[in-house]
């Protein structure tokens, strides 16, 4: 299993693949708050997903192929992470627990979109 992902050109393919589905998959749900103004909160949460969905299946794949309980650990954040932004986008678009889209809530999920970057790049490097 190691194989499957042991170079960035099946990473790269992984990445493009899970972010041209969760994209096509949760736009179209988004589309009315973009129009009202909500856009850049909308693209954070659809681009924290599509990036934490990555993370997870790398992780499970590595988890699978080397059983260590940190990398279990490193997995689980990840879907964690992924299903915290998930659960937020679908709050978003059916709203049923009342939130505000404040300056604090921006700032907050464009920090976990810079965490979950900076692991994909991680992901990528070989050094």
């Amino acid at each position: 299993m190691q194989q499957i992902f042991s170079t960035t050109r099946s990473k790269s393919k992984l990445l493009v693949i899970l972010s041209i589905s969760i994209c096509g998959a949760t736009i179209p749900l988004a589309i009315p708050h973009i129009l009202v103004g909500h856009g850049l909160h909308a693209a954070i949460h659809i681009i924290s997903i599509a990036l934490g969905t990555f993370l997870s299946v790398v992780g499970l794949f590595t988890y699978t192929t080397f059983k260590t309980k940190r990398l279990f650990l490193m997995m689980c954040a990840f879907y964690a992470v992924t299903a915290a932004e998930t659960f937020s986008f679908v709050n978003l678009v059916f709203p049923f627990i009342p939130s505000s889209m404040g300056l604090d809530g921006i700032i907050a999920h464009t920090l976990i979109l810079l965490m979950l970057t900076f692991f994909v790049i991680g992901i990528f490097r070989s050094d």
